[in-house]
């Protein structure tokens, strides 16, 4: 029995252009109503998630930063592993000495070193000011076209810090505590909600959603998924995040018939 669906966002529940089409949503509602929760399991803060989810008439509940933040359905936070100060720092100083810009989740709000991070405020007086005033850090994130660098500094950044070091796409780095990890976060969540791991289906399609693969036996890749992601789920989808995969897999798993 279904008690639980959780799923990523971007390239998983999200069309390319950040849209949740209609029958996805369809398949929300069709869950709710039967009783089933609907947990968005994804890389974005709750600034950058929960509006997206809003527009389109979906509440649910939210694990957030790739597992630093659990969040119900009323926006409370339940859960949270916050990063080592001095291990963020160390993060945030070797971004800045490599001259890319970068984005710091924390319990005060979203920050950035530049103005291109949509849903983060610029912090114009420097990323140290995070620091000084003892915010709890809970995941730095940057983008680099250049993708060779960002693969040394994912290796480099863990080796120096033993935090954890993911990606979303082969351009990002996401940078978080070692036990914010969707997984693991996910985990949490069920047994808060006394739901066994059989009993939860989880959809993702990047490498930041392996632990989301490996902790739940009934894992679904996207089909628009990495390799590595596909080669390791139980399932893959017969259709791609621009084709409503995950809609149309829900629907059909709660015995509807796809509209």
């Amino acid at each position: 029995m279904i008690k639980m669906i959780a799923t990523d966002l971007d390239g998983t529940m999200l069309k390319n252009d950040w849209s949740v089409s209609g029958i996805n949503a369809k398949a929300v509602e069709t869950a709710q109503g039967q009783g089933v929760r609907w947990m968005t399991v994804t890389g974005r803060s709750y600034r950058g998630a929960m509006p997206l989810m809003q527009q389109y008439g979906i509440n649910c509940g939210y694990v957030l930063m790739n597992g630093a933040e659990f969040r119900d359905e009323e926006g409370r936070l339940i859960f949270a592993e916050d990063m080592d100060p001095e291990k963020a720092a160390k993060v945030c100083r070797k971004l800045d000495a490599e001259g890319i810009k970068f984005e710091i989740n924390t319990d005060h709000g979203d920050y950035a070193t530049t103005k291109e991070m949509k849903y983060a405020d610029f912090l114009e007086e420097g990323w140290q000011q995070i620091f000084e005033k003892k915010y709890k850090i809970r995941k730095i994130l940057c983008f680099s076209k250049d993708t060779e660098k960002i693969k040394r500094l994912k290796q480099e950044i863990f080796e120096e810090t033993g935090l954890s070091v993911l990606s979303s796409f082969a351009d990002n780095m996401e940078v978080t505590a070692p036990k914010a990890q969707k997984g693991i976060m996910l985990k949490q969540v069920a047994e808060y909600y006394d739901i066994k791991s059989e009993e939860v289906v989880v959809f993702g399609d990047g490498w930041n959603d392996l632990s989301m693969i490996d902790q739940f036996p009934e894992p679904y890749a996207m089909k628009n998924g990495t390799r590595e992601l596909k080669e390791r789920a139980a399932h893959i989808t017969e259709y791609t995040n621009e084709e409503s995969g995950v809609g149309k897999t829900v629907l059909k798993l709660l015995g509807r018939k796809n509209p």
